[in-house]
């Protein structure tokens, strides 16, 4: 009979101390996949934020609720020049923004005010466009038309650090070039090439942007002087900042701050997935150091088991090496038992890692990752609004962490199979390396003499 076939009938001759042994290894091995499978998931989830992370930073005027429009202070070509020169920005986009009303019937027109999207007293600039979507959507009457918002920008981004994404042609460089959006194009029937008229000036087309939203949040770009021209305010409204570095946009933010002082309000759409995938970071750390204790722990248990078997069977081995065994042979055997046994425990781990593997991602993830609270986080998109009584500044309630986070799967696949085999393969190695050792210290001649 070969060594490895006698060794795999040695590791099952004992029922009772195989099952236990078995079973205890089964425990081990599964918490080590487990760590292992938990371990992959949360980084996988920690990858996708960080991709979807927007590294850039915002800087709006800072002012009270109530404020009156002619008191809200501006944002200036030295505020963009110290954002822009900040050794952490590669970038920095300034914009302003207005209203164009497209003529109505004057019956509307003093029972139906429309401010500018910065407060009451900047009235909108008149233009022969038509809103791109349909006013009946918000129940308006027949007759009225909702203003439409322009944009100037330095760049191409809007004030929420959005890029534009054209479908045809070009962002304008000159002050009376223009982009409109799919919706207003359709709406208008208008293309690159066309113009309009806004202000009582003729704009020429030359770009269109992909529409966002039902309610057309892109409407006209213009350049920067266009849109001061139209809505007669001399700074920006915004600044939209570029990181270079998404791990820096927390010292960005406090850069910026320190640059511009108090006034202003500098804020980051990605500070709350920061502050989460920080916490993932450690989650993904703590099941890489529960996987080697793991793995530690079932090594011990075999080399703890085959270090028994090998005291109690010194004579089994004596009489082996009596007869012309060599200490190759004896220890393929012991090692032979030691991965029939861990091979059982393995299949048996496996089951254990399926079914724990996301509970501990899932408690791991709560443990270590604080929830979102509205004095800790920054809301995704900050837009000032108006109102009949001056304005106020509005932002997306933050969100909590399991919506930040959001659903962590944990499954066992072949890749885990495969890691599976050779985490078993490394703890039977492991376990019985030690006992190898004891095994080729056994003298046969001692061992018989003592018999």
């Amino acid at each position: 009979m070969s060594v490895i076939a006698r060794g795999a009938r040695n590791a099952l001759r004992n029922k009772a101390r195989t099952g236990a042994v078995v079973l205890v290894l089964a425990v081990a091995i599964g918490l080590t996949l487990s760590m292992l499978v938990a371990g992959e998931a949360v980084r996988g989830k920690l990858d996708t934020l960080r991709a979807d992370m927007d590294a850039t930073v915002s800087i709006w005027p800072g002012f009270e609720p109530g404020t009156q429009f002619e008191d809200i202070p501006r944002l200036t070509e030295e505020e963009l020049d110290k954002v822009s020169g900040n050794p952490l920005i590669a970038d920095a986009t300034a914009t302003v923004s207005a209203l164009l009303q497209p003529r109505q019937d004057p019956d509307f027109e003093d029972e139906f005010q429309i401010g500018s999207p910065l407060g009451a007293g900047a009235e909108p600039a008149q233009t022969d466009l038509e809103p791109g979507f349909d006013g009946e959507a918000l129940d308006l009457p027949e007759g009225f038309s909702f203003p439409i918002s322009v944009t100037g920008t330095t760049g191409d981004r809007d004030a929420t650090g959005a890029r534009y994404r054209l479908t045809e042609g070009q962002l304008p460089t000159g002050d009376r070039e223009a982009v409109i959006s799919e919706q207003i194009a359709k709406a208008n029937d208008l293309g690159i090439g066309d113009t309009f008229s806004a202000n009582d000036e003729d704009f020429t087309i030359v770009g269109i942007a992909a529409s966002a939203g039902e309610f057309d949040a892109v409407g006209v770009v213009m350049t920067v002087p266009a849109v001061q021209e139209i809505s007669e305010n001399d700074g920006y409204d915004a600044i939209v900042a570029d990181v270079r570095d998404v791990d820096d946009i927390e010292a960005a933010v406090d850069s910026i701050v320190a640059d511009l002082g108090a006034a202003f309000d500098v804020r980051s759409d990605s500070q709350s997935l920061l502050a989460v995938s920080a916490g993932l970071t450690t989650v993904a750390d703590i099941t890489t150091i529960g996987f080697w204790v793991a793995l530690t722990a079932a090594a011990l248990v075999v080399f703890f088991t085959l270090a028994m078997t090998v005291r109690e069977r010194r004579k089994e081995i004596g009489v082996i090496k009596a007869i012309g065994g060599t200490n190759r042979g004896v220890i393929t055997q012991f090692a032979t038992e030691a991965v029939v046994l861990v091979f059982l425990a393995a299949i048996l781990g496996l089951g254990v890692a399926a079914v724990s593997s996301g509970f501990t991602a899932d408690a791991l993830v709560a443990t270590n990752v604080s929830d979102t609270g509205e004095d800790e986080a920054i809301a995704h998109s900050t837009v000032v609004q108006g109102s009949s009584d001056g304005i106020s500044q509005i932002g997306d309630a933050p969100s909590a962490t399991s919506d930040l986070v959001g659903s962590i799967t944990a499954s066992v696949g072949l890749d885990t199979l495969g890691v599976g085999a050779l985490v078993a393969l490394g703890i039977a190695l492991l376990g019985s390396a030690a006992p190898a050792w004891l095994i080729a210290r056994v003298r046969p001649a001692e061992v018989l003499k003592g018999e």
